[in-house]
């Protein structure tokens, strides 16, 4: 039992050793997992700053074998060490964004002891491939690389610049006076001694590299110094000859200035024509300015560029006058980058983020011009106008690989809103105005045929009525007509046939005079019923097509000297007013000529519905016509021509003498 217990105990005071145990080294940090280093283990590190701003509050510390990040939440705090100090940092470990860091207990800052001051330890020597590995972070490294340009931004100093494939910065925080930037180093190969620094995501992965530097001594040239003697002086046009200066060759070239972009290069007009000069070195020119540019050459998109190792001012002058030039003129090669001048017409202005676009148009083709700052002032423009436009040309190629460039595109990049100079404003017939014109005119026409339309509609109403009151009369007529001379000729016929009862059985002569006067009586009946058909209208709420040609041969055959049928074929429909009115008078017109003159003893009327037409016939036996002879000079058979023809019908009559008629009309419907 005592055994087991010493061994309990045993166990209990190694645990707690092991919960009590403090990381001593930057690499025991760096290699805790995020969620380890989470945990706020204990840290005491001794070691030298290698890095302090406080500033941007930030510090490294490097243990004389691998660096850390040290967490220090506040700028102005009383423990901020200096690069060089010997110091020893006591805290916990933090998860970090990238790598695990040192930081402070609760969000305080980290407790940091200052022991002395020594010298830098010596800086790890690394190749470009070395200088590619996220595991660099933090590291205190020298490497060799190629210096591609020098430029300041907020104070700081920045070097762009290039180690094998690795391409990286490197920072030097300011402020620095301006006369202290190392311009000459662009296109330099340097050795450069710092902490190497990492950009990275939220995801915890490196996007890029950079290393910070505390003194401008860190980046040593290592390029011999340039042989006495001036560079030669060399012309745009020479630059990238078959046998003219290349990449590796220093040279000099004169112009005056065109444009200048502050922090990017200068645009000049040279004796070879125009060229693009880069740097970041402020050279305080002017339109107008001569300059002397020393620098390399270097290809450029559609002409070489020349990128400066140092300008120098030679004197100040007029700004030179742009080329006058077509834009099909201008698309070529030998004017890139060169001041010129078009006249075009206006077609659109639009603002993004680049700045102001015109897009221009003149007799051969379509371009744009770039106004990429200004304050303000930029009228709005009237698209149609006709404008002259200034700035720099650029020209894009069509074709990427292929040997001989194409130019594409032309874009004039502006100087300012001067350079857009509006020369006459767009006719008044645009083509949005003459849209509008025809729109208003298209309107005027639809609101004239509306007024006609409507007036139209007031006088067909007007015309329908007085029809209707026609009608009505007519009807009023008719039932006049019927009311009182036929049912007085009526009563006649009654009376004389009761006279002819009551006359003695001789009175042959009288009994001859009155059965002439009954048949004339019996007549004028017929005539009276049949103008009361006529001058009755047809009501197509009282009875269709059919039935009232039905009534009408029942009234006119009532005697029986006649047998009248009717036959249907098709499906029967309602019928335009004035179908059916004229199909009326013509069949009655055809029935009373059957009775009156034919003489006939058997009539067929027939009516045949088709999709788009309509025909009715009238078929008698009696003893017919020579229509030939008849055509014109009877007003009933006119009147049927006359009627059909109004409505785009066909009418025809077939008849001979002793083989009865036939009368067929057709109309369309």
């Amino acid at each position: 039992m005592l055994f087991l217990r010493t061994l309990l105990f045993a166990l209990l005071a190694m645990a707690s050793a092991m919960a009590e145990e403090v990381l001593t080294t930057a690499a025991a940090v760096r290699a805790l997992t995020p969620d380890q280093a989470a945990a706020s283990l204990p840290v005491k590190i001794s070691g030298v700053i290698i890095f302090a701003n406080e500033q941007a509050i930030t510090l490294f510390l490097h243990d004389c074998k691998d660096g850390i990040f040290v967490e220090e939440p506040l700028a102005g705090a009383d423990n901020w060490p200096r690069t060089g100090d010997r110091v020893e940092i006591s805290g916990v470990t933090g998860k970090g964004l990238f790598a695990p860091v040192l930081r402070g207990i609760d969000g305080k800052p980290p407790e940091i002891r200052v022991l002395g001051h020594d010298a830098l330890p010596p800086a790890r020597p690394i190749d470009a491939t070395e200088l590619a590995r996220p595991e660099l972070d933090c590291d205190w490294i020298t490497v060799e690389a190629r210096v591609r340009e020098v430029f300041v931004t907020d104070g700081d100093i920045v070097f762009e610049c290039q180690a094998g494939t690795c391409d990286f910065h490197v920072l030097l925080e300011g402020p620095l006076p301006p006369e202290s930037v190392p311009w000459g180093l662009a296109e330099s190969r340097v050795k450069i001694r710092g902490v190497a620094a990492t950009i990275f995501n939220g995801a915890r992965q490196m996007t890029r590299r950079f290393i910070r530097v505390n003194q401008l001594e860190d980046v040593q040239p290592l390029d011999p110094a340039p042989p006495r003697g001036e560079p030669p002086l060399v012309r745009a046009d020479e630059l990238f000859r078959l046998s003219g200066a290349d990449g590796g060759d220093l040279v000099r070239v004169q112009g005056t200035v065109t444009l200048e972009i502050p922090g990017r290069g200068l645009f000049l007009r040279t004796d070879g024509g125009g060229l693009w000069v880069q740097t970041a070195q402020p050279v305080k020119a002017k339109p107008g300015s001569r300059v002397e540019v020393l620098g390399w050459p270097r290809v450029g998109a559609m002409r070489p560029i020349l990128h400066a190792r140092a300008a120098k001012l030679l004197g100040e002058g007029e700004s030179p006058a742009p080329l006058a030039m077509q834009a099909l003129q201008v698309l070529h090669a030998k004017h890139e980058s060169e001041l010129v001048s078009i006249e075009a017409e206006l077609l659109d202005v639009f603002r993004g983020e680049d700045g102001t676009t015109v897009e221009l148009r003149d007799p051969d083709m379509i371009f744009r011009g770039l106004l990429d700052e200004h304050d303000g002032s930029l009228p709005d423009f009237v698209p149609g106008s006709r404008i002259r436009v200034t700035g720099i040309a650029q020209i894009t190629s069509a074709g990427a690989f292929a040997p001989l460039q194409e130019e594409d595109k032309l874009l004039l990049r502006l100087r300012s809103p001067s350079d857009i100079e509006v020369l006459s404003l767009p006719p008044w017939w645009t083509t949005r105005r003459v849209v509008m014109a025809a729109a208003a005119i298209i309107a005027a026409m639809l609101g004239i045929a509306a007024l006609v339309r409507n007036k139209r509609k007031r006088e067909q109403d007007t015309q329908r009525r007085e029809f209707e009151a026609v009608l009505a009369e007519r009807g009023r007529f008719a039932r006049e007509i019927h009311d009182s001379l036929a049912q007085g000729l009526t009563s006649i016929s009654l009376q004389l046939e009761c006279v002819r009862d009551d006359i003695p059985a001789d009175a042959a002569q009288a009994r001859t005079h009155l059965e002439t006067a009954r048949g004339l009586v019996r007549d004028s009946l017929r005539e009276a019923r049949r103008t009361v058909w006529n001058l009755r209208p047809l009501a197509l709420g009282e009875a269709d097509l059919a039935t009232a040609l039905q009534r009408f041969a029942h009234d006119l055959t009532r005697d029986g000297k006649m047998i009248c049928s009717q036959e249907i074929e098709g499906t029967p429909r309602p019928l335009p007013a004035d179908h059916e009115n004229a199909l009326l008078r013509i069949g009655q017109e055809a029935l009373t000529n059957a009775t009156r003159h034919a003489t006939a003893n058997k009539v067929v009327v027939r009516l045949r519905f088709g999709t788009d037409w309509v025909t009715l016939t009238v078929i008698d036996d009696g003893r017919g016509f020579d229509v030939a002879e008849r055509v014109g000079t009877g007003y009933g058979l006119t009147g049927m021509h006359e009627r059909v023809a109004a409505l785009g019908g066909s009418l025809s009559i077939d008849s001979r003498p002793g083989h009865g008629t036939e009368v067929s009309a057709t109309l369309p419907t």
